[in-house]
């Protein structure tokens, strides 16, 4: 029987991924370009994302883990993550999304803004991560 992954050993790996794409092959060895590289890391950054605001989901409400879409997940993440960082989330995933795709007349992200979004992913994941810890065991007011 395959063992499973957590969302948090996914997305670990995921980061881990992404920071090995920015950093081997600096010095030009390898089969990949530094643009594919950089594409590659946009890719499990989207990933990334995209599992830790299914983790979110999940951990609230077991019916949330059932959408597909990741602009109707980002929605609902507003109410349990707070406006401000669903705003981040879905900003970031709109960038992420857009570096993913390949147009012959556009040029792919730069591996400065895919080391920014590395940050910022790490950093609302985390976020994320927190959030749902805080909100799945709520302090009890009253007597």
């Amino acid at each position: 029987m395959p063992a499973t992954r957590t969302g948090a050993d996914t997305v670990t790996a995921l980061l881990a991924t992404a920071d090995d794409l920015l950093t081997e092959g600096l010095d030009g060895d390898g089969p990949l370009t530094p643009a594919g590289r950089d594409r590659g890391a946009a890719y499990a950054l989207r990933i990334a994302l995209e599992a830790a605001v299914e983790a979110a989901l999940t951990a609230e409400e077991a019916g949330l883990g059932g959408l597909r879409s990741m602009r109707a997940k980002l929605l609902c993440l507003h109410h349990y993550a707070g406006p401000g960082r669903a705003r981040r989330a879905h900003a970031l995933w709109n960038r992420l999304s857009a570096a993913c795709k390949y147009h012959h007349d556009e040029l792919g992200p730069t591996h400065a803004q895919v080391r920014v979004w590395r940050a910022t992913v790490g950093a609302l994941v985390a976020e994320l991560a927190v959030s749902r810890v805080t909100m799945a065991s709520p302090q009890q007011e009253g007597t």
